[in-house]
């Protein structure tokens, strides 16, 4: 998953629909397609293709709302903007909510630091074992996270050129393993089967497969870079989730296909199928492919969660002022030092697959929130009509519904965690100081 970032923002309406798709498709896939296979596989088994293709679609659905939103806010920020407008209203309670939808917003992205790079360490781990030793881990952990603060300090001047490389191989990775796959099956014929200790559990699949797709909120965010943003992205959104789905879908049947029961044993599933038809070396060179594309993910998204912290604190004044300082080099250390070091806590304790569910959670917390906005702003006068989409209230409200019901997925812990971080915002909103004028 990719956040959106104040960086791509701009006034000029530069990106062309072809442009528009090649942002969505790689600011969606990340790391969830090469390491979440064998999970997926053994919670639904051969239904696992039918959870990612189902959390596709209704992912889609959800996204129309953010289109809907961007196509009558052309504002910075996404999902704490769409709130922040449409509840300000109702005074300090509407405005709460806002700093409560931009506070998760944050958490979201400190979470998803982690989840990258504990996925850049699992992916590691295949390509030199001794890293799963866990003083080994924590370690190369550390010495990743200590590069990520000096890169965010210093200048992200390296940033773009990172981002291109890491965008193009992961493609390449999973068109690849595709291709593999189609050979497989033409030299050993179609043959899939069920695991034989398939939890069959089709719920917790579907919820988890929500991370593979949690990226698409980068397209509605850079909506006012599009040219005829009002056409381009409805049509940008459902043409991306579709390619993007298929790819998914591919690439889930084809490690079923290819390693069989033996998936739900792999960390490593799609260069583990890589390898067993093109040899050791395949496994190789897909690893090295999936380390550059999950740093590169982790790089970016490490960049903009302060920027996105900093701007809560400077240019919302939703946040105390000192979140905002910046050094020499315009850099919010603050924001940098609290979000790198709160994503080193996470990764050096949590595990990948909790990571994950703890970022669908979050990003449920968001969805919720901008639909609900959608609702109040749909026929607010003092904004454009936007995007129409037919029969937009029910297809909103089943979403709402779906979310709920995903929701209930989520374990004791999540939710703890969840109410320590509200907590944890409440408090500091309820002592900014600035915020109330003193």
């Amino acid at each position: 998953m990719r956040k959106p970032s104040g960086r791509h923002r701009g006034t000029n309406k530069t990106l062309s629909f072809a442009s528009v798709i090649l942002l969505g498709i790689n600011g969606i896939i990340g790391s969830g397609i090469f390491l979440l296979p064998g999970t997926l596989y053994q919670e639904a088994g051969l239904g696992s293709v039918s959870a990612i293709v189902l959390a596709g679609l209704s992912t889609t659905l959800i996204a129309l709302s953010y289109a809907m939103l961007a196509s009558k806010i052309d504002d910075d920020g996404g999902a704490w903007v769409y709130s922040n407008r449409a509840f300000g209203a109702f005074g300090a309670f509407g405005a709460f909510v806002g700093f409560q939808t931009g506070w998760f917003g944050w958490f979201l992205g400190v979470i998803t630091i982690a989840a990258e790079l504990a996925a850049f360490l699992t992916a590691l781990g295949g390509l030199i074992p001794v890293v799963k030793q866990r003083g080994v881990y924590i370690s190369v952990a550390l010495v990743i996270i200590a590069a990520l603060i000096a890169i965010n300090l210093i200048g992200p001047n390296i940033l773009t050129f990172i981002d291109n490389i890491s965008s193009a191989l992961k493609i390449i990775i999973l068109i690849a393993v595709i291709a593999a796959g189609g050979y497989f099956i033409s030299t050993h014929g179609l043959h899939v089967s069920q695991p034989q200790a398939v939890s069959s559990d089709f719920h917790t699949a579907f919820s988890t497969a929500f991370y593979m797709f949690t990226g698409f909120s980068f397209l509605p965010v850079a909506a006012n870079k599009m040219k005829n943003p009002e056409k381009t992205l409805p049509r940008a959104l459902m043409v991306v989730m579709l390619i993007v789905i298929a790819i998914y879908g591919m690439a889930q049947m084809t490690t079923i296909v290819i390693l069989s029961t033996n998936l739900t044993a792999e960390t490593l599933p799609v260069a583990a199928a890589f390898a067993t038809v093109v040899g050791s070396i395949g496994k190789t060179v897909a690893i090295l492919g999936m380390l550059i594309s999950i740093l590169g993910v982790a790089v970016a998204v490490s960049f903009d969660t302060p920027i996105e912290m900093a701007s809560l604190a400077t240019e919302k004044t939703l946040l105390p002022a000192v979140f905002g300082r910046t050094n020499k080099s315009g850099a919010p250390f603050v924001a940098i030092w609290l979000t790198i070091g709160i994503a080193a806590m996470l990764v050096v304790s949590g595990s990948y697959l909790f990571l994950v569910n703890l970022i669908v959670f979050s990003a449920f917390l968001q969805y919720i929130t901008t639909i609900l906005a959608w609702f109040k702003l749909r026929h607010d006068p003092t904004l454009p009509a936007g995007i129409h989409l037919p029969m937009a209230p029910l297809l909103m409200g089943f979403a709402l519904l779906l979310i709920g019901y995903l929701m209930t997925s989520a374990t004791w812990l999540t939710w703890l965690i969840a109410v320590i971080v509200a907590l944890i915002g409440s408090v500091i909103y309820a002592t900014d100081t600035r915020r109330r004028g003193e």
